[in-house]
């Protein structure tokens, strides 16, 4: 059994991705479970896996080379089976599984409005004696018969395959066109190998065009004085999206920021006493721990809170998925704890060590990149007071926080030294209204200056 390993789908907007290294050579032996490529993501760094067991027969991409979502890449298969030396136009679905997401228990359905029902993964393909790949047979699951129709009858002999003639385009540009109306066919692509992205469309409907190649450096506005000593920069995949998603999110969601001032001298001073107990089944605590489960509790007090702004509707999630913000070289991910509410505050702490760790290193899996409803971003650790942040698309309100300092404070009528961090929440004012917002933040803080109920 001949298997084609293609650039899999690391999120709804990806639509292309750059093979980073190759970790096996080709006519290694890989078992399924093995690493066996790099690639970089607008989000991060991420390892492809095996998820056949053979030689790894041949290699398509080279290091360095940008392929675009569902195309192949390498081909997995027997030490003597017969593979083609070249590929169908459109080929087979992946031989990497896309990764299982961690159930997200929204209230509204499983699909997020406005939304397209996911396609179901082609399946492996098999050569057939004459060296072509056929498509192995799969059964296909219910729900995608149920919104897809019948599964197409796999190619074999007396059939032939099927010819795709539908415009290309990412699935972030096909719900871009629903949402404003743009008829696809219209739309002059820019993507690779003529795919559509979401800016020509949203270029489009503006009645422009983004057709061309796109922009790879930066600096090249108009109005630069010739004389002024600069030079353009060439941006990553992560900074791009960052730029573009943040300048969606400051344009498209309308942010109302609130700010608070917490006294953290107990909480300050139960992380010291946790942290001196010397028991070798504890993580280390960080300032950073309490307050993810202080958002997390807030979240299930404050349901209006845990929601989103989806296409044109509103969703309300049940569990309390809290992303953390983790600066990196080229900029920031934000990888996601996900049911927060339901894990012991040893829990909560080691899995976030866990997950900032990985990203550093660029080991994170593609599910911990998506389904925040909420992020912390805490500059505190670099001397900063106090900060707005902007909310990711998708999300409902992020948590900016400063550092703790030493000030002094009002006890009993007396000034006395003291210990405070402000904290600044911003929230979709799509999701809910100031007072609401403001009742949260008040709850946040009152968790967090008395934190033995973080521990419960």
């Amino acid at each position: 059994m001949a298997y084609q390993v293609t650039m899999p789908q690391m999120g709804y907007d990806m639509t292309e991705g750059t093979i980073n290294r190759w970790v096996v050579e080709e006519g290694d032996r890989v078992e399924r479970g093995d690493v066996i490529a790099s690639i970089a993501t607008e989000k991060a760094d991420i390892d492809i896996e095996a998820y056949a067991t053979g030689v790894l027969r041949k290699i398509l991409v080279k290091p360095g080379t940008k392929v675009p979502v569902g195309e192949a890449i390498a081909i997995i298969a027997d030490p003597s089976e017969q593979i083609p030396d070249a590929l169908p136009d459109q080929p087979a679905g992946p031989a990497a599984e896309a990764p299982e997401k961690a159930p997200d228990q929204s209230r509204e359905g499983d699909l997020k409005p406005g939304e397209p029902a996911p396609e179901p993964a082609s399946p492996p393909v098999a050569a057939t004696a004459s060296g072509e790949l056929a498509a192995a047979s799969t059964p296909v699951p219910d729900w995608a018969q149920r919104l897809t129709g019948p599964a197409p009858e796999p190619v074999g002999a007396g059939r032939s395959a099927p010819t795709r003639d539908r415009v290309r385009a990412s699935p972030l540009a096909r719900r871009r066109a629903r949402e404003l109306g743009v008829q696809l066919e219209s739309v002059q692509p820019s993507g690779p190998d003529g795919r559509i992205k979401a800016e020509d469309v949203e270029a489009a409907s503006r009645g422009g065009s983004a057709g061309g190649p796109p922009a790879q450096l930066a600096g090249t506005a108009v109005g630069i004085d010739p004389g002024d000593p600069s030079e353009p920069v060439h941006l990553s995949p992560m900074r791009a999206a960052i730029a573009r998603r943040m300048a969606e999110s400051n344009s498209s969601i309308p942010h109302f920021y609130l700010t608070t001032e917490v006294r953290t001298g107990a909480l300050v001073q139960i992380r010291t006493e946790l942290n001196q107990l010397g028991d070798p089944d504890l993580p280390k605590f960080s300032l950073t721990d309490f307050i993810v489960r202080a958002m997390a509790l807030t979240l299930q007090r404050h349901p209006s809170l845990n929601a989103a702004w989806v296409g044109n509707g509103l969703r309300r999630f049940s569990q309390s998925n809290v992303a953390l913000a983790v600066a990196l070289p080229d900029g920031l991910v934000a990888p996601v704890l996900r049911g927060c509410e339901a894990l012991s505050f040893a829990e909560l702490a080691r899995r976030s060590h866990d997950l900032a760790t990985r990203a550093k290193s660029n080991r994170l899996r593609p599910e911990e990149l998506s389904g925040g409803h909420t992020a912390i971003s805490n500059l505190g650790t670099f001397g900063v007071s106090q900060f707005s942040a902007i909310i990711t698309p998708g999300q409902g309100s992020v948590l900016a926080v400063g550092a703790v300092r030493e000030v002094p404070v009002v006890e009993a009528g007396q000034l006395v030294p003291g210990q405070q961090m402000a904290m600044t929440l911003a929230v979709d004012h799509r999701v809910t209204d100031g007072a609401e917002g403001a009742e949260a933040l008040a709850y946040l803080r009152w968790c967090l200056e008395h934190p033995t109920a973080c521990l419960l």
